[in-house]
């Protein structure tokens, strides 16, 4: 964590959680949006109508509006859309005391944060807005959603998952942490449950899903942007990570977003 300066007036310095945002966006989604997932980072979302569906083992929840919803990592969930609807997403990983909040979902008001309507006009929102947003949230999360277990805080896996979250990749990590290949692949699955690779992985599929779903890149660009040599092998791991190639898939998407009454 950064220590901001003190002043006369100050007990105690201020300290800046650490977090790291790898994908943001906006739009709306009138297409199948279904999704199962489970992944060791941390969702946000801000559904500004009804239409969204999401299903925490079993509990159902249908936003009528309005909602910020929190994920924390590792909590399992389906999506679905019933019909079109507004919303914005962040995609982050955050570290202490966050790493020991419970793997359940939470749900705010949007009046705990002041600059949504900013952050929604495209022209006008800023990095800065985006990271106001995502700690205004963090901070709205009630005391007793902390558990006393929760992701070990080493700070050398947590500095990992950030670089990591930039695309960065292992032999550079290792490098930059001060850590063997073995003995960071032994840390980081006790950290998270998943291996280096595994959990890399996880955020390109869900940065290329998104990039799919929302963009008009060309596959060999979406490929290129989550870190594959060429759309060849990412084509290959996508199909395998969720059973149709990535030019299905879009098309996939497109034919519900055309039979979807907007």
């Amino acid at each position: 964590m950064l220590n901001i300066t003190e002043n006369p007036q100050q007990t105690a310095p201020v300290l800046i959680p650490e977090a790291d945002i790898f994908l943001f966006g906006r739009g709306k989604v009138n297409f199948s949006w279904n999704f199962t997932r489970k992944v060791p980072f941390w969702f946000l979302y801000y559904i500004a109508e009804p239409g969204a569906r999401l299903d925490f083992g079993g509990r159902i929840v249908r936003p009528s509006g309005q909602e910020i919803i929190l994920i924390p990592p590792n909590t399992p969930f389906c999506s679905a859309c019933d019909s079109p609807f507004e919303h914005l997403y962040i995609h982050f990983t955050a570290g202490p005391p966050y790493s020991r909040v419970k793997p359940e979902v939470m749900i705010f008001d949007h009046s705990i944060c002041g600059i949504l309507d900013l952050l929604l006009n495209e022209s006008s929102s800023s990095d800065a807005a985006v990271y106001a947003m995502l700690f205004s949230v963090l901070a709205a999360i009630p005391p007793e959603q902390f558990g006393v277990g929760g992701t070990p805080e080493d700070d050398r896996i947590r500095h990992a998952i950030m670089l990591m979250g930039k695309g960065v990749h292992r032999e550079e990590i290792c490098r930059t942490i001060g850590m063997s290949s073995s003995n960071f692949q032994r840390k980081f699955r006790d950290a998270t449950g998943v291996s280096p690779h595994r959990y890399a992985l996880q955020i390109a599929m869900e940065k290329a899903r998104t990039m799919l779903s929302f963009g008009t890149e060309s596959i060999g660009g979406i490929a290129a942007a989550c870190g594959f040599a060429d759309r060849y092998i990412f084509s290959k791991a996508f199909k395998k990570e969720t059973g149709m190639p990535p030019a299905a898939y879009r098309s996939c998407r497109k034919k519900t977003e055309d039979s979807v009454p907007v």
